[in-house]
C-alpha cells in the first residue's frame, strides 16, 4: 500500500510539471516589472563581461537585488543567449518542490496528510504560471524544500543547512526557515550544529567568492533597510538623498537606510507599531499576483496587477473576463486554504505542527517589524498552509 502512495505521488508530481512545462508553451513569459528588472541587470553583466553585482558598478547601484535569482539569468544568457531554457528548469523545479513537499509531509506527519497536501498543491490555480518569469520565488522555494527534505527525510543536515543558503542567495528569508528548523530540532544538538555548519559554510563560499570579485563581501540581497525607509517614512527627503550619493557603494547606502530607520523608529515609535496591522492585511488579503501569467495581453499591458487587482474585481463584478473569473476562483480556493488552516490548530500537536507553524508565524513577524506589506510575500508560506490545511481535512473526513 505505501508503495502504491508513492507510485500515485509521482505520477502526480510529472503530471504537474509537465502541465508547468504546457503553460509556459502557451502563455510565454510574463513580464512583471521585477523580472524585467533582473533581466536588465543580467544582460548588463553580459555586456560587463561580469556576474552580478558588477565590481564596477557598486557605486551605481541604489540598493543589490536578488543576487541568486539574477546570476541564474546570467548563465541562462550566457549559455543559451535566452531566458528560456532557465524558465524550462524554473518550471521543473516547480514540480520537483511539490514532490519534496510530499517528502517532508510524509516523514514530519503520515502518509494520508501527506498524500491531501500534495493534492492541494498541484489543484492550487496560483501554482501554475510562476515559471514563466524570472522572480525569484520559485528557485528559493525549491531550494529551501530542498534543505528541508535533506535536513528531516535524508538526516543530511550540513547539506540542509547548504540549501538552505542556496536559497537565501536568491530571496533573503533564509534566516525564517532556518530558525524554524532548529526549532524543530531543538535539544538535538548534533543535528543543528550541523546544520549552521552548512548555512554559514554556504555563505562564507558565496561571500567570499563575490568578495574576491568585487571587494564587498555579499551574499544576498540589501533591499530591506531602503524599503522599510521609504515605505516606512513615505519616501523623505533623507532616503532619496542616500540613492544619490554616487561616492557610497551599495553596501554605504544600505547602511546608511539602516542608520536612518532606526533614528524614525526611535522618533516615531508608534506610528511604527500602528502600521503593522496593515502590514499584516496587505500581505495576507489576496493570492492573485501569478494569476497574471493568463493575461492575454500582458506584454502590451502597462501595469499587469491592475486587471487581477482586488479593486478592479470589486468594481469589474459580475463582468469579468476569463482570466478575472480564474483570479476569483483562486481567491476562494485560497481564503478556504487560510481559515482550515487557523481552525486546523484547535488540534494542535506540538510534534506535527512545529514546522509548518514555526515558518507562518516567524514569516510573518519578520515581515511585520522588518519588512512591508504585499501580497508577493505570503507565497513563500502556503505550502505551510497547505499542510495545515491537510491536517483539518483529514480530521473532517475522520468525523465523517
Amino acid at each position: 500500500m505505501q508503495n502504491s502512495h508513492r507510485q500515485i505521488a509521482i505520477i502526480i508530481v510529472v503530471i504537474f510539471t509537465l502541465l508547468q512545462l504546457i503553460v509556459l508553451l502557451l502563455f510565454n513569459y510574463t513580464p512583471y516589472p521585477d523580472s524585467d528588472g533582473y533581466i536588465f541587470l543580467a544582460e548588463e553583466c553580459i555586456a560587463n563581461h561580469d556576474w552580478y553585482p558588477i565590481s564596477t558598478k557598486l557605486n551605481d547601484y541604489p540598493f543589490l537585488w536578488n543576487i541568486g535569482a539574477i546570476n541564474a539569468i546570467v548563465i541562462s544568457l550566457k549559455l543559451f543567449h535566452s531566458i528560456i531554457p532557465l524558465l524550462v528548469v524554473y518550471c521543473i523545479m516547480k514540480g520537483l518542490t511539490a514532490g519534496l513537499l510530499y517528502q517532508v509531509t510524509l516523514t514530519i506527519i503520515n502518509k494520508k496528510i501527506a498524500f491531501i497536501t500534495l493534492i492541494l498543491y498541484v489543484i492550487y490555480p496560483a501554482n501554475y504560471g510562476e515559471g514563466t518569469s524570472t522572480l525569484s520565488e520559485l528557485p528559493f522555494m525549491f531550494f529551501i524544500m530542498l534543505g528541508i527534505y535533506l535536513s528531516l527525510v535524508k538526516n543530511k543536515s550540513i547539506a540542509g543547512g547548504m540549501m538552505l543558503a542556496i536559497a537565501n542567495w536568491f530571496r533573503p528569508m533564509g534566516i525564517v526557515f532556518l530558525l524554524a528548523l532548529l526549532l524543530c530540532l531543538l535539544f538535538k544538538w548534533r543535528k543543528s550544529i550541523k546544520l549552521l555548519i552548512g548555512y554559514v559554510g554556504m555563505i562564507a563560499i558565496i561571500g567570499t567568492t563575490t568578495m574576491y570579485r568585487t571587494g564587498l563581501f555579499l551574499y544576498q540581497a540589501k533591499t530591506g533597510w531602503m524599503a522599510l525607509m521609504d515605505y516606512s517614512s513615505n519616501h523623505s527627503h533623507e532616503s532619496m538623498m542616500v540613492r544619490e550619493r554616487a561616492d557610497w557603494n551599495v553596501c554605504q547606502k544600505d547602511s546608511a537606510w539602516q542608520s536612518l530607520f532606526i533614528d524614525w523608529v526611535k522618533d516615531h515609535p508608534k506610528e511604527y507599531i500602528a502600521q503593522m496591522p496593515s502590514k499584516l492585511v496587505n500581505t495576507y488579503v489576496s493570492d492573485n499576483v501569478n494569476m497574471c501569467t493568463f493575461i492575454p495581453d500582458k506584454q502590451d499591458t502597462d501595469y499587469m496587477y491592475d486587471k487581477v487587482s482586488m479593486g478592479t474585481l470589486i468594481n469589474s463584478f459580475p463582468r469579468l473576463s476569463a482570466v478575472q473569473w480564474l483570479t476569483i476562483l483562486n481567491l476562494f480556493v485560497y481564503f478556504a486554504l487560510l481559515v482550515t488552516s487557523v481552525v486546523s490548530l484547535f488540534y494542535f500537536r506540538r510534534d506535527t505542527y512545529l514546522l509548518p507553524v514555526n515558518v507562518i508565524v516567524l514569516g510573518t513577524l519578520l515581515l511585520l517589524f522588518v519588512g512591508h506589506g504585499e501580497t508577493r510575500f505570503h507565497i513563500l508560506f502556503m505550502p505551510f498552509f497547505m499542510i495545515l490545511s491537510s491536517m483539518f481535512i483529514e480530521k473532517y473526513i475522520d468525523y465523517e
